[in-house]
């Protein structure tokens, strides 16, 4: 979930601007193995919980911009943006 949303950021899908839901699906496969249907549950989750809202008739996905502080605080909880300080951190 983090990782989809932190794309979202990165894309500056708040509100009007939007990401298309293949493209994340085919990011996050090349990431890990082909999860799909685990997008698709993770995007149907986020959009049951209000966290992001789905345009062009379920073909889109943007950020709710009303949720912004939890989007920041789920990122920053769950995201590992530098590997090495993760594993520094484990380490030790």
């Amino acid at each position: 979930m983090a990782d989809i949303l932190n794309r979202l950021v990165n894309a500056g899908a708040w509100g009007t601007g939007h990401e298309n839901i293949d493209r994340i699906r085919n990011w996050v496969n090349s990431q890990l193995k082909k999860n799909g249907k685990r997008v698709t549950k993770t995007i149907s989750q986020l959009t049951s919980e209000g966290i992001v809202g789905i345009k062009n008739n379920g073909r889109s996905i943007y950020l709710n911009p009303k949720k912004r502080h939890e989007i920041a605080d789920f990122i920053d909880q769950y995201y590992i943006n530098d590997w090495n300080k993760y594993q520094n951190k484990n380490r030790n």
